[in-house]
């Protein structure tokens, strides 16, 4: 192969049986292609079909690949369909999916149960095969029960229980045959003699394995501890230091450990297929997690597929961290390091040569430029020697480079990995860097900070600089909460740096978030609520956690004030408390805002009647229901009512809850005996007539959501002709729904109902404003607002300007919800459309799969405060498409990933370019001028150069160059040449014999 490249694996590859592997063997037990629609083209689809297909073939002759797919275009998809094409052909192949924490674990768990929809399945051999593990015992008892087991990596970096110390200290101690005083003796070192030995025979390893199943396994794993551990295992501290070697507390804690991870890598199966999910995660080799990863899988598993857009991302070196793991495979040959280490080498060279090539182009004049452009479109071999020195000079760094490209790099490159690229991304992200100045006031902060910092330098102060002023651009809380700022022991040198904290502590300490004045915390807070008044969500990134909470501080302060503005439309002269709940004195006093809420929540109001749906506009559509038949109804209902055992409360006052199924009731009984006329679907006619109906509700379950209370009254009211007539209106909020609510489950149709009932008359949300300003158009007295009248009017609200938008939100939210499972629309019920907030953030505690489900919908929260916690492994695209780096990092990785959050496949732009191709996903840097982060954006745009052009994309030399003036860019035709080409074109291969 070109650049010194040899083949010495030994091929234990994966053949299809009988059929060439191609698309139509795949398609044949796979099909990707039934999520093809109009959010995820087919094209994309097969591109996911032509990875899988390709990471087959790499899999016959090495023992992994790396999926480096651009973030968001599906490497979990592909991966899965990997793992589909190997358990297919060998059934009882196990596989192990670690993924970097326990929230992804869920996400895993998701994406398999979603390939076994039965409304569009992909792969049904995933059905029943997998469970999760939270626990290195868990993780032991899952592969052995299970083909499929998914575990988050840092159980291997998880705290070491005392219990687990002492089995382990007692089992090599058992078997190195000491006497009772030696085991003594080293105990009494260890811990100070906190633990004590134990029977290892009697106590359970990991608390959960017997004796019986640890004993056959007990030799190997003392083995390989020995051998593998070397100086760093119990065997060679004995030898070495004896009795006083175990008074080391880390050595001995460092070497049971490794002995921890041998026998569990005893006790587990052998895998097929090892699937890493971020594999970058893994890149610090001596991390413990990827310690315990190496240890315990070594020889473990036949392949691997590693998931990362970024295999790398401050060096290429991180690449060979990558790769070492695939070293660990059954499969593996013994010079795979030494293969990865020369493409290291190569890709050293061509970032040399590359630099040469800019250096000689940055000289190049309009001239020279014009020339190379017109000899490449004739020679692009580059063979032609030109007579020109200065043109000469650039073609031999050409010629050089491309020739790096083509016979090195790029084959050396496609060995390991399949990376697809956005290649219309440049078009349509836009990037918004507004470069702000603390004027007048609110620049003294930073003329103090720039004062103390400039001390800290002369004074060579050991204080992390570069942190300490990514605080105070990040906004005043994060310095005022800094360790520098807030530490009373922090030690400074000699001179102005102590007058300068104290002054800086004092004006920080003054400057609280609800005055405002950050320039940066301003603009983002003010940028974030412009995009709520469009209806657009915003995600915003921040690694300060006070600059966390102080942006959503602000963000609620802020809406606060807006929706008072909005009340005050429809009561000019209210006052905060006239509008909101507050506490006077510690009672609770209601305001407008609570007071109506209740009545549309209350059944005792004939408002309840307007946000719930009423079926006879929506189940039984057809069925007129009129003159005598209407009387028939009434009584039929009233008959339905008196049946009815109930509370105190709802005997003595009309319950509209009740008044609405008995009526509902008494017409379905009458369309099921044929008294009345219409085509109603059976099911719904079977719950509609059913006993527990009027009692439970459509859902037919004692739930939180529609249930009556017991009790042992009967109603004293009656239901009348007009109570009816509120119930049978046929136009109302869902009955111009009712396409969008055929497709929720009958299960959860009421709670869907209510949950967005409750939604719509939040705090937080402008409905009630906006509803009452149309009402006093139309003459309502907002001021008494009288129940029946006001019913009629939001019946009518939602086909007119200003009910247009709510009515089309809850569209969208229950198409969205339809492309959900049962579980996960549960979820995004009980908890996000719950919530009602429009700002959240990650906070300790929060799950960031409840985070992702709620900020998925296109409801509240319109805007998402996230640390890095948020910014790898979860989608967030499909109701965003802007983002707000309000820290940056020095990392271009980990901007690009914050990004990939929202640029997916079937992501909102991506809905929306295709019916305005000028949309664009907004990417936002607020940068404070003259500050370091302008330092950080120029370090960051540098290094992202070599993180694009060696993974794929064209070079971007006029964006990237080094020089003083601007570089003119390279010809077209040349830098498409230099690509390096990883995309998955695969060949099709016959199987063996």
């Amino acid at each position: 192969m070109p650049g010194g490249w040899t083949v010495s694996f030994v091929s234990t590859g994966l053949r299809a049986p009988m059929e060439r592997r191609e698309r139509t063997w795949l398609r044949s037990f796979l099909h990707l292609d039934a999520r093809a629609d109009s959010t995820v083209p087919l094209r994309d689809i097969e591109r996911q079909e032509d990875t899988v297909l390709r990471a087959l073939e790499l899999f016959d002759d090495q023992p992994g690949v790396v999926l480096a797919d651009e973030v968001g275009m599906g490497k979990t998809y592909e991966a899965l369909g990997v793992l589909a094409a190997r358990l297919h052909v060998l059934p009882d192949a196990r596989a192990l999916i670690l993924t970097p924490g326990p929230d992804l674990n869920t996400k895993w768990s998701k994406e398999l149960r979603a390939f076994c929809d039965t409304s569009r399945p992909m792969y049904r051999g995933f059905a029943g095969q997998s469970k999760t593990a939270s626990t290195l015992a868990e993780l032991v008892a899952a592969t052995r029960e299970t083909r499929i087991t998914i575990a988050p990596v840092n159980i291997f970096a998880g705290s070491r229980s005392l219990a687990d110390q002492a089995w382990l200290l007692s089992l090599w101690a058992d078997a190195q045959g000491l006497a009772g005083n030696q085991v003594a003796a080293i105990f009494r070192r260890y811990r100070e003699g906190a633990v004590a030995r134990v029977d290892v025979e009697q106590q359970a390893f990991l608390d959960t394995f017997e004796w019986s199943v640890i004993r056959p396994h007990v030799r190997e794993a003392l083995k390989r501890h020995k051998q593998r551990a070397g100086e760093g295992s119990l065997d060679a501290l004995w030898k070495s230091e004896e009795y006083d070697g175990f008074a080391n507390q880390r050595w001995v804690d460092d070497a049971l450990m490794d002995l921890r991870f041998r026998l569990v890598g005893q006790l587990i199966p052998d895998f097929d297929l090892l699937i890493v999910d971020e594999a970058h995660k893994l890149k610090n080799v001596d991390s413990v997690r990827a310690t315990g990863v190496r240890t315990v899988f070594e020889g473990r598993f036949d392949k691997a597929l590693f998931l990362t857009a970024t295999p790398f991302q401050l060096s290429v070196d991180e690449l060979k961290q990558v790769l070492s793991l695939f070293a660990l495979a059954r499969s593996a040959p013994a010079d795979l390091m030494e293969q990865a280490q020369r493409l290291l080498d190569d890709v050293g060279d061509y970032k040399q040569a590359y630099n040469e090539l800019e250096r000689v182009w940055s000289q190049a004049d309009e001239a020279v430029v014009s020339d190379f452009g017109a000899l490449f479109a004739r020679d692009p071999q580059l063979v032609e020697e030109p007579a020109d020195a200065s043109l000469r000079a650039v073609v031999l760094c050409a010629r050089r480079l491309l020739s790096l490209k083509t016979e090195r790099i790029e084959p050396g490159f496609r060995r390991w990995m399949i990376r697809s690229l956005r290649e219309d991304k440049r078009v349509y992200r836009r990037s918004h860097r507004p470069r702000l100045r603390a004027q007048g006031g609110a620049g003294v902060p930073f003329m103090l900070y720039e004062r103390f910092i400039a001390e800290l330098f002369r004074g060579k102060s050991r204080t992390h600089k570069a942190a300490v002023q990514i605080n105070m651009v990040s906004s005043y809380g994060a310095a005022r909460e800094g360790a520098l700022l807030s530490s009373e022991r922090q030690a400074l040198p000699d001179g102005d740096a102590e007058a300068y904290r104290g002054l800086l502590r004092s004006v920080v300490g003054e400057l609280r978030v609800e005055q405002g004045g950050h320039p940066k915390v301003d603009h983002v807070v003010r940028d974030a609520l412009e995009a709520v008044a469009r209806d657009e969500k915003t995600l915003i990134f921040c690694a300060r956690i006070e600059t966390l909470r102080e942006l959503k501080r602000r963000i609620e302060a802020e809406w606060e004030h807006h929706l008072l503005e909005r009340w005050r439309k429809v009561f000019p002269a209210a006052s905060h408390g006239d509008i909101f709940e507050h506490e006077l004195d510690g009672k609770r006093v209601d305001g407008h805002h609570s007071r109506l809420r209740d009545r549309f929540g209350r059944a005792q109001d004939a408002l309840y009647l307007a946000l719930r749906e009423r079926y006879t506009g929506t189940l039984l559509e057809g069925v007129v229901v009129e003159g005598a038949h209407l009387e028939l109804v009434i009584e039929r209902a009233n008959g339905l009512l008196r049946q009815q055992r109930v509370s105190k409360t709802q005997a003595e006052r009309m319950d509209w809850s009740l008044v609405k199924r008995c009526v509902e009731q008494a017409v379905a009984l009458f369309v099921r005996d044929g008294v009345l006329a219409g085509d109603v679907d059976p099911e719904v006619l079977r719950r509609l007539t059913d006993a527990r109906f009027v009692a439970l509700g459509f859902d037919l379950v004692a739930d939180d959501v529609e249930d009556s209370a017991e009790g042992d009254r009967t109603p004293s009211w009656t239901i009348d002709a007009g109570d009816a007539a509120l119930v049978l209106r046929r136009e109302h909020l869902w009955s111009y729904l009712k396409g969008a609510l055929f497709e929720v489950p009958p299960e959860l149709r009421v709670r869907t109902v209510e949950r967005l009932a409750s939604y719509l008359v939040a705090r937080n949300v402008p409905f009630l404003p906006e509803l009452l300003a149309f009402a006093k158009e139309q003459g309502v007295d907002v001021e008494a607002v009288e129940s029946r009248a006001l019913s009629s009017v939001v019946d009518r609200f939602w086909t007119t300007p200003r009910g247009r938008p709510w009515f089309e939100l809850l569209k969208r939210f229950l198409i969205y919800a339809g492309k959900l499972d049962e579980e996960r629309r549960r979820e995004v019920l009980d908890d996000a459309v719950r919530a009602g907030a429009l700002v959240r953030h990650t906070v300790e505690g929060e799950s960031r799969e409840r985070l992702r489900e709620a900020f998925n919908t296109p409801l509240y929260p319109m805007v998402l405060v996230a640390n890095e916690v948020m910014q790898e492994g979860l989608d967030l695209h499909h109701h965003c498409r802007r983002v707000v780096h309000h820290d940056l990092a020095w990392n271009p990785a980990q901007l690009e990933q914050r990004v990939g959050r929202v640029d997916r496949l079937g992501s909102l732009v991506q809905r929306l370019r295709a019916r305005q191709p000028d949309t664009t996903l907004d990417v936002h840097l607020p940068l404070i001028a003259n500050t370091i982060d302008e330092r950080l954006e120029r370090t960051v745009r540098l290094r992202e150069r070599w993180l694009e052009f060696l993974l794929g994309a064209a070079p971007r030399i006029e964006e990237y160059g080094l020089a003083d003036d601007p570089l003119k860019p390279l010809p077209d035709a040349f830098a498409q040449a230099l690509r390096v080409e990883l995309g998955p074109v695969a060949k099709a291969r016959l199987p063996d014999g």
